[in-house]
């Protein structure tokens, strides 16, 4: 019976380290004179927007609608305990990246034009920005700011225009790739085996082995920090997360040497002929063949 219990305890302990939780303490920060006014559900809702911090990191609310009830929460570093789909998951994953923490985007637009990306990416929703509660005062213009995330979204999908691609070269030989996409300063790149790589810009300049051999070469997208994804849970209280992109694409592409061909002796020569018109008329011939045209001219 002992045995039993200890296997069980030590399968428990394994279990605990599939997914790790650790208990967040919530903290708020007021944006003022500002307001969200949102309609979901068949629910009507306004008050002030408030960032969400969660050990220091600024958390999305990823539940439209649905109110915090809660001070502590259970950090984990993956969706598992969510019901969005893959797709929905990825989506607001890219907008959180190129959201309010992107270089750049720290304003309070930046901020509520994200809140509003990602609710709508969720859920049918309304949602106005305002200066005063229940639509009053002005309009809070943000069009701009999501513009300006959903275009870097946008180009999250574009890689270099080699990715998947073999680039081939003689050994020794020296040859520069542009990037057509333009998005190769991007990335960064894994060293090669046997080549000599450099970037310059958006070109590739590869200096191919003396030897007959092959690389292949990672492709990495560079982050602006190495935070991870984190989303926060706690009983029946608003879902948050602190938004990153949890699974990088894997990117490569091949560098080949080959071979330099063996030169052949041309069957053809670029010869001058005598000619009764043009002394300096150029024919093609081949040796065999000038000795023939002469024989057949003077015999």
């Amino acid at each position: 019976m002992k045995k039993i219990w200890l296997i069980c305890f030590s399968l428990c302990l394994l279990g605990l380290g599939l997914t790790s939780v650790k208990a967040e303490n919530i903290t708020y920060q007021r944006i003022n004179n500002t307001y969200y006014n949102l309609k979901v559900d068949g629910k009507t809702l306004s008050n002030h927007v408030t960032k969400f911090f969660l050990d220091g990191r600024l958390a999305y609310c990823i539940e439209p609608g649905k109110d915090i009830t809660t001070s502590i929460y259970d950090s984990y570093p993956d969706w598992s305990k969510t019901s969005l789909d893959l797709e929905t998951r990825e989506y607001i994953e890219k907008l959180g990246y190129y959201g309010y923490e992107y270089p750049g985007h720290q304003t309070d637009k930046y901020y509520i034009a994200t809140q509003e990306l990602i609710w709508r990416a969720i859920k049918d929703v309304e949602i106005t920005w305002t200066t005063a509660k229940n639509n009053g005062g002005n309009i809070i213009n943000i069009e701009k700011e999501k513009e300006e995330i959903l275009n870097l979204v946008q180009k999250h999908s574009i890689t270099p225009s080699f990715t998947n691609e073999i680039i081939s070269g003689y050994v020794g030989e020296t040859i520069e790739i542009k990037d057509e996409n333009n998005v190769l300063s991007s990335f960064g790149i894994s060293e090669a085996q046997n080549h000599q790589i450099t970037v310059k810009d958006n070109t590739l300049i590869i200096t191919f082995s003396d030897n007959v051999t092959e690389d292949t070469i990672s492709l990495k997208r560079k982050n602006y920090d190495t935070k991870t994804l984190l989303v926060y849970v706690k009983d029946n209280s608003q879902k948050l997360a602190a938004l990153r992109i949890s699974s990088p694409e894997t990117l490569e592409f091949k560098i080949k040497s080959l071979e330099i061909p063996e030169e052949d002796t041309p069957e053809e020569e670029i010869v001058k002929v005598p000619s009764t018109n043009d002394n300096n008329v150029i024919k093609h011939f081949g040796i065999a063949k000038l000795y023939n045209y002469h024989a057949s001219r003077f015999n």
